[in-house]
């Protein structure tokens, strides 16, 4: 029976060639090979899915290649999940820290701001909101228009009485 295997963080600039070579190393025995692209663009998403022949090929190709550079980057190797058509799609185990997307430098990890690192990016949001929070006086200032209220029709204070004066 054969296995899928997902491949990510993947350079845009392997073919499918390079990553049959790649995972054919050490006698395993590759089935096929899906580079995902772009529907719009036909561009590689940076991203595979390997079919190999057994688990045993699998298991070793993804202690071979999981963590490793393939054509200049560290590329995410496991077992592919399946998922039904119309299903949301299954939460992914964290990665671990110092990895791609982990913690410590990579995207999604503290970074500083001000000065200062902020584990995510709801108290900035906060923080930000009440900065451009303004008085009442202000926002009614704006809302008023050039129209006099009806009170200062009644009292004089303007020469309108809705007809133009051409």
């Amino acid at each position: 029976m054969s296995t899928k295997l997902f491949v990510g963080n993947l350079s845009y600039t392997i073919t499918e060639q390079e990553l049959r070579d790649a995972f054919a190393q050490s006698g395993r025995t590759v089935n096929s090979v899906r580079i995902a692209v772009d529907r719009e663009t036909q561009r590689p998403r940076g991203f595979a899915f390997i079919e190999v022949a057994t688990d045993a090929d699998a298991e070793s190709a993804i202690k071979e290649w999981n963590g490793n550079a393939l054509a200049g980057r560290n590329v995410f190797v496991e077992k592919a999940q399946e998922r039904v058509p119309g299903a949301p799609r299954p939460a992914r185990p964290p990665r671990p820290m110092g990895g791609p997307g982990g913690g410590g430098g990579g995207y999604g990890g503290p970074r500083p701001i001000g000065g200062r690192f902020v584990a995510s990016a709801e108290p900035q949001r906060e923080e930000q909101r009440r900065r451009q929070a303004r008085p009442e006086k202000k926002k009614e200032e704006k809302r008023r228009s050039s129209r006099p209220r009806e009170e200062e029709l009644e009292r004089g204070k303007w020469r309108w009485d809705g007809n133009s004066d051409d």
